[in-house]
């Protein structure tokens, strides 16, 4: 007996030994959202003895919200007593301004991006400063500079220079001309600019022994000579259908280009679409296509009036585009709506009625009682019409018709 006391004692021991064990360990916590980190090394999922302690601190790029809260947490039968330590990013604030320039910023906070621009003429100096970032130790890279824009002397070009005397460098929009020499002609642009990134815009002109091609979409050459082109030649042209000329249709090639300059086609207009309460007129809704100068008429939609009806109620071409329409409509007010009424409808309360005697003489009598007759149908609205029929022995009287009447027998007219 005794020895089956003691074997029993011996296990509750262990079991209490194990429980204890058991109870005393905490898994490794994870506080992300307070963005923080352990210090030291730990391995995932590692489990602590109680009475461990672990200490925290912020990432990288942060700060502690409050300076005087806990960094540190211990396990505690089997839990983690609280973390005071939070976190927030730390902010590099307002950069420097630039001369001449400012910066574009996304926000001051770790991680965010500024990016330098310079003002119209100036141009930034240095490698690398398309952007800086904002790190856990402030600004990266260095201030930048924006200084003036340069541009190096303009390229010399073949038969042909600079109307002045080249410069060493030009500053940003300083402007420079080209001539060519005697019996050239010049083709493209004979002024250029120096421009924001420092090269000269736009390229070169050149000189040619003649005029170059003209390009005049839509033109038919009907006179003068093929291509090359040389001093005294001329060329007349027309525009294909449809197509307006816009210019004089006969140049010249002169030593300083063609003279007068190319003319142009000019595209006809689209079908005109103003929307609203506006269609065009019979006449003109089965083209597809008017040509330059073209005027079109418009009118209202069927049940809608004109607002104004001294307005032009005209639309005029003007390459490819339509001049303003000033005709609009609005819902007319005569809207004609044809019903039949109900044959319960009734005349006002106090009317006077016809009775036709056998001689064709009128008796009038005024009564407020029952009605002797039926509003039938109609045109209603202003300027409308009515349809009406009389009861029993009763019938219509007019001013011509009141002497010729007869008086209805129950099958003729009677309701």
């Amino acid at each position: 007996m005794p020895r089956n006391v003691l074997s029993l004692a011996v296990a509750l021991f262990s079991c209490l030994l194990m429980c204890t064990h058991v109870q005393g360990e905490c898994t490794l916590p994870s506080f992300e959202s307070r963005n923080v980190v352990l210090s030291g090394s730990y391995s995932p999922g590692q489990t602590l003895p109680d009475g461990s302690a672990l200490t925290f601190e912020c990432l990288s790029g942060h700060t502690p919200v409050d300076s005087r809260a806990t960094k540190s947490i211990t396990c505690t039968k089997s839990q983690w007593t609280d973390l005071g330590l939070s976190c927030k990013k730390k902010s590099c604030g307002s950069p420097p301004e630039i001369v001449n320039g400012r910066y574009e910023i996304s926000g001051i906070l770790f991680g965010d991006t500024i990016k330098p621009i310079c003002n119209t003429g100036y141009m930034l100096v240095g490698y690398g400063l398309d952007q800086r970032v904002c790190r856990d130790g402030g600004w990266d890279g260095r201030d930048p500079e924006c200084e003036v824009v340069k541009c190096a002397a303009p390229p010399s070009i073949e038969n042909g220079q600079l109307s002045d005397e080249p410069l060493e460098s030009y500053e940003y929009s300083q402007v420079v001309t080209y001539r060519c020499n005697s019996g050239f002609s010049l083709s493209g642009s004979s002024n250029l600019h120096c421009s924001d990134d420092g090269t000269f815009k736009p390229d070169p002109p050149k000189c040619l022994d003649g005029c170059p091609k003209p390009e005049i979409p839509h033109a038919i050459r009907i006179g003068g000579r093929s291509p090359p082109y040389k001093i005294g030649h001329f060329i007349e042209y027309k525009c294909e259908d449809l197509y307006t000329l816009k210019g004089i249709k006969e140049i010249a090639c002169r030593a300083g280009g063609w003279d007068p300059e190319p003319p142009k086609c000019i595209e006809p207009c689209r079908v005109p679409n103003f929307g609203g309460n506006v269609t065009l007129r019979e006449e003109f809704s089965s083209k597809d296509l008017f040509p330059h100068g073209d005027k079109v008429a418009f009118k209202c939609k069927s049940g809608y009036e004109p607002v104004d009806s001294t307005v032009s109620r005209i639309a005029t071409c003007e390459e490819t585009k339509w001049t303003k329409l000033l005709l609009t409509c609005k819902a007319s007010p005569t809207t004609t709506t044809t019903a039949r009424a109900p044959t319960t409808a009734r005349t006002p309360t106090s009317h006077t009625t016809s009775k036709v005697l056998p001689d064709g003489d009128e008796e009038k009598s005024s009564s407020s009682s029952a009605p002797l007759g039926a509003i039938l149908g109609g045109i209603f609205g202003s300027g409308g019409l009515l349809l009406l029929g009389c009861f029993g022995v009763y019938m219509l009287v007019t001013k011509q018709s009141k002497r010729k009447q007869k008086v209805p027998t129950n099958e003729e007219g009677s309701l």
